[in-house]
């Protein structure tokens, strides 16, 4: 299966969809067929024919699923699993043939009046995406990810709150060994929260990146290992029964284990505004300023300044339509592996656009249809790319 970059996968923590109703195991099967006029990220045709001996760009490619999700309620105690394996086969380029693994674990835990929390792990096995990480040939990526979070209430507004996650990455093709990481991140906050649900808080956030290999930069050897400190405030506003306002934003403090001008420190933010317009309509639009790791190599960091927009129409419980504009601004420093580039070189813009239609015309299957754009502008020629795809998907919940 294809995926997306992890970035802030770190801190994404809804690990398994509960169902509605308590006591319920679901097996369900997926099957979707996507056509893509630049499946590999290339330039041009040309690029294409120096990289995989082709002038072909474009390609189709298929995805089977299955998989079994179980919700499981215990007293208080919530357990959610979701495990699933997938193949994906392509028309043309068949040696990105692969087989994939996915698992979701959750344990929602409750302990007397005052503490709950949870336990997690994910487990995935997918073929690298294209998007930044431009290795071709079949590279397969682990993903492993655990967390254990705790919650004490030390009064009906103030909660203390603390959490531990640990995220690696690894890959199948030896010369990929050397982005093999692990990131260790503690963090511990405050919360007040009023008889309004808004919330009002404070969070430290410590982490630890783990690379065991360095790696040559015009025949230096430098190791790519780093921490980070951040500081910041998050808002929780419920402004009214339709429209609430999330914010979080402070400093943000890196520092590489080589030193020097890889080092970073400065603001970091990003708000989030959900307006529920109708009973049918929604908008969501996010706002940010970070930096984070946009293809695996992490330590290769980017600070980054974007805006999305979304939007939801649910015209019936049976059709809902959903549409996405991003844009982003990156500008890379940090351990920059192309050779002879400086830290500050690299500078890009990126845009995508989507569109999709999905119909549920019972309870257990639903039909989704979906058209994407992306656009990636970048002042290292090779790494520029537009890309068009097309995709139906059909999933049936037994």
């Amino acid at each position: 299966m294809l995926t997306g970059s992890l970035a802030c996968a770190q801190q994404n923590y809804t690990y398994a969809t509960v169902p509605a109703n308590d006591d319920v195991v679901t097996p369900y099967a997926q099957y979707s067929i996507t056509y893509d006029d630049n499946v590999l990220r290339l330039r041009d045709a040309a690029q294409a024919q120096s990289v995989m001996g082709s002038d072909r760009m474009a390609d189709s490619y298929s995805t089977t699923v299955g998989g079994l999700r179980i919700n499981k309620l215990l007293g208080r105690q919530r357990f959610t699993i979701d495990a699933s394996a997938n193949r994906t086969k392509f028309d043309n380029f068949s040696a990105f043939d692969n087989d994939g693994k996915d698992l979701k674990a959750n344990w929602s835990w409750v302990a007397g009046r005052f503490l709950s929390g949870g336990l997690g792990y994910v487990y995935s096995q997918a073929l690298t995406p294209f998007q930044n990480f431009r290795v071709f040939e079949r590279n397969i990526r682990t993903t492993r990810s655990k967390f254990a979070s705790v919650g004490l209430k030390m009064h009906p507004d103030w909660t203390l709150r603390a959490l531990f996650t640990q995220l690696s990455l690894g890959y199948s093709i030896p010369s990929q060994q050397v982005n093999m990481f692990t990131q260790n991140i503690s963090e511990l906050g405050l919360d007040y929260t009023p008889r309004s649900g808004s919330t009002v808080g404070l969070q430290a956030r410590h982490t630890v990146g783990n690379y065991p290999y360095s790696t040559s930069i015009n025949g230096v050897l430098v190791n790519n290992s780093f921490t980070q400190d951040e500081l910041k405030a998050k808002v929780l506003w419920l402004y009214s029964g339709k429209t609430r306002l999330q914010f979080l934003g402070g400093m943000v403090d890196r520092k590489r284990q080589s030193g020097g001008s890889t080092n970073y420190s400065g603001f970091n933010a990003r708000l989030i505004a959900d307006w529920l317009a109708t009973g049918k309509t929604s908008f969501s639009m996010n706002l940010w300023r970070e930096i984070g790791g946009l293809n695996d190599v992490d330590a290769n960091y980017a600070l980054t300044n974007g805006v999305s927009l979304a939007a939801t129409l649910a015209s019936s419980d049976k059709l809902r339509f959903d549409g996405l504009v991003d844009y982003e601004k990156r500008n890379f420093n940090g351990a920059v592996l192309i050779q002879g580039l400086t830290p500050s070189g690299r500078r890009d813009k990126y845009e995508r656009a989507s569109f999709s239609v999905t119909y549920m015309p019972t309870s257990s299957l639903s039909l989704v249809a979906a058209i994407y754009r992306e656009n990636l502008q970048s002042n290292i020629d090779s790494f520029a790319y537009v890309s068009n795809g097309v995709s139906l998907t059909t999933r049936y919940e037994f």
